[in-house]
């Protein structure tokens, strides 16, 4: 649920935006004359390998702010002939606002903003405001993304030197594309493309992963799918269940709930997951493990 913020609040949360961000923060605003404050939160965000993306309006910066902000290391600085909007976004929080990066505004002008918010957060009222639509934020950041197409590049962090990509404002499609290639390094013969469940909703399906047997990873969920007809699955269902149990397979529990839905392997909280999330081999061949080992039940559980 949105939050509404006056000047104050607003001048606050641009400085929340930039202390809590974790990789990456992107600052659409025309007119720059920053203050010390927002300006230490910057070079604080800067010293913990924050890439920040600053993107201005043309010819409206003066040498002494950008002499500034080049002090940044990891700093994109970009301007674009005629934006007006102003927006600042870390991933998880988005502020569309009145207010330019300008210390005069923090001091003297009346100035409204809209927070948007990924996760569940309270308010500095203390209210609690439930997370927002997640098409608002691809709306948000397909504009974002209209903006940087638009605009010229005058200096890169040193990393983007080959190609200029920021996490934050990919498309649900081209993350999937890439969970889909890092799952494809490590199922060999087992091919998965990215489909679109719903709008905008991406997830990696295998077809035939084993015969009449989809396998779809489905965000923190894999849905096994088993095409048989309907009678069919009822009977292996009535079988299966006599036999179930949902921690059959260490580091994995599953569901096996109704005969026309998927099997769903979920991982389970007491393995621990977290020693193997960045070790890509070897967390997929776990991932692996676990689709398999459930494929196998299938099989003796049906005589297939």
């Amino acid at each position: 649920m949105a939050i509404f913020l006056n000047t104050d609040k607003t001048t606050n949360c641009i400085k929340e935006i930039i202390s809590t961000c974790q990789s990456e923060l992107i600052m659409v605003v025309p007119y720059i004359k920053i203050s010390q404050n927002i300006f230490q939160e910057l070079y604080e965000a800067d010293n913990r390998n924050v890439d920040i993306t600053l993107i201005y309006r043309e010819d409206k910066l003066t040498r002494t702010e950008k002499e500034k902000l080049l002090s940044l290391r990891n700093l994109n600085l970009l301007h674009h002939p005629n934006i007006h909007c102003k927006c600042y976004y870390n991933g998880e929080l988005l502020l569309v606002s009145s207010m330019n990066l300008y210390e005069y505004s923090e001091k003297n002008n009346r100035e409204m903003s809209i927070l948007l918010h990924r996760e569940d957060m309270d308010d500095s009222d203390g209210e609690r405001s439930y997370s927002d639509n997640d098409k608002v934020f691809a709306d948000a950041i397909d504009e974002i993304r209209e903006i940087m197409n638009g605009s010229t590049i005058e200096k890169t962090n040193g990393s983007k030197t080959n190609s200029f990509e920021i996490e934050i404002v990919k498309t649900d499609e081209e993350l999937e594309i890439e969970r889909c290639n890092r799952i494809n390094q490590h199922f060999l013969n087992k091919k998965f493309k990215p489909f679109e469940y719903r709008t905008n909703v991406w997830f990696s399906m295998c077809s035939n992963y084993f015969d009449k047997v989809d396998v779809v990873f489905e965000g923190h969920r894999i849905g096994i799918d088993i095409n048989l007809p309907d009678d069919e699955k009822e009977e292996l269902f009535k079988r299966w269940k006599t036999v179930y149990n949902e921690f059959e397979f260490q580091g994995f529990k599953y569901y096996l709930n109704y005969h026309t839905a998927p099997i769903y392997i979920y991982r389970d909280s007491r393995f621990d997951w977290d020693s193997i999330q960045n070790d890509y081999p070897v967390y997929y061949k776990k991932l692996k493990q676990g689709i398999d080992s459930v494929i196998e039940k299938y099989r003796k559980v049906s005589g297939k």
